[in-house]
């Protein structure tokens, strides 16, 4: 009988359990939906991440351009050993 009633316990238990988590739940989702957001500090958020993701860009840009830069000066550069051949060729 007393195994019985330690199974009764724990499953009140249990459904306590739950029951206190719904509520917290949908106390917590509530009050969150229900207050306001405040515009200014949004937008200064928003003004923040854009200033951030601005600077990341801008530096993601110049990398690029440097990149490029430094192929276009490799690919443009003939040695001299190999230029005066070309030149024979050329004429």
């Amino acid at each position: 009988m007393q195994k019985n009633t330690h199974h009764q316990a724990l499953t009140y238990l249990l459904i306590a359990t739950l029951v206190l988590s719904a509520g917290l739940n949908y106390y917590l989702l509530s009050w969150r939906t229900t207050q306001p957001a405040t515009p200014a500090l949004t937008e200064e958020l928003d003004a923040t991440e854009t200033a951030a993701e601005l600077q990341l860009t801008q530096r993601l840009l110049a990398r690029c351009q440097a990149e490029q830069h430094r192929k276009d000066s490799l690919l443009g550069y003939v040695p001299p050993a190999t230029a005066e051949p070309l030149a024979q060729f050329n004429d």
